[in-house]
């Protein structure tokens, strides 16, 4: 077993071989992670929240549901999920984000956090893929407004994923103010194991 912590506002990545588990833990509740996989094999074939949509036909997720990359592949099964609410529509937050929504330049992002997190392996910038972001409360509405509330998740809800491919599982504990997050960024866990 292996262990990672993420600290708030912070990226972390792990290796994950094909049917070993992750989860990752809420350490204190309310705290978004942007998460994004890698084929360990074959980096251009990432975990794709379109293709996620498109292959489930609706826009939120349940235990049981295989998610697939850009190339419709099965990537990672949702094995168990104790908190049940999450989001397949946003992009990770950037720079450009706090500086448009907030007026705050210089304010780290879920996007640089996937950048810094895998700067080894040189993806361009531009290519970096889009996330399922677990724990975000993100409800459209009927009329097709998209909400932007308060994570639900409490302390230490998790959610359980199989890797079906070898993958580098990448997570941002996301660094959004505004009330999304709670009052502040916190803690994410990592835990892999053999399935």
């Amino acid at each position: 077993m292996s262990d990672l912590l993420i600290k708030g506002a912070h990226g972390g990545r792990v290796e994950v071989k094909m049917g070993q588990i992750l989860e990752i833990i809420n350490v204190e509740g309310t705290q978004i992670c942007d998460f994004f996989a890698f084929n360990a094999d074959d980096l251009m074939e990432t975990l794709s929240p379109p293709h996620i949509r498109s292959a489930l036909g609706r826009i939120f997720l349940k235990v049981g549901d295989v998610l697939v990359s850009r190339y419709r592949r099965p990537m990672i099964e949702l094995l168990d999920d104790t908190c049940g609410v999450h989001d397949i529509i946003f992009p990770p937050c950037d720079p450009e984000t706090y500086v448009q929504r907030f007026g705050i330049h210089n304010h780290r992002s879920c996007r640089t956090n996937l950048a810094e997190v895998m700067a080894d392996k040189n993806i361009p910038y531009a290519y970096l893929p889009d996330p399922v972001d677990f724990f975000q409360n993100t409800p459209v509405t009927a009329d097709g407004i998209i909400q932007r509330l308060a994570s639900t998740a409490k302390p230490g809800d998790k959610v359980v994923l199989r890797a079906l491919q070898p993958c580098f599982a990448v997570g941002s504990s996301c660094p959004m103010i505004g009330g999304v997050n709670g009052d502040r960024s916190t803690d994410i866990r990592f835990r892999v194991s053999d399935g």
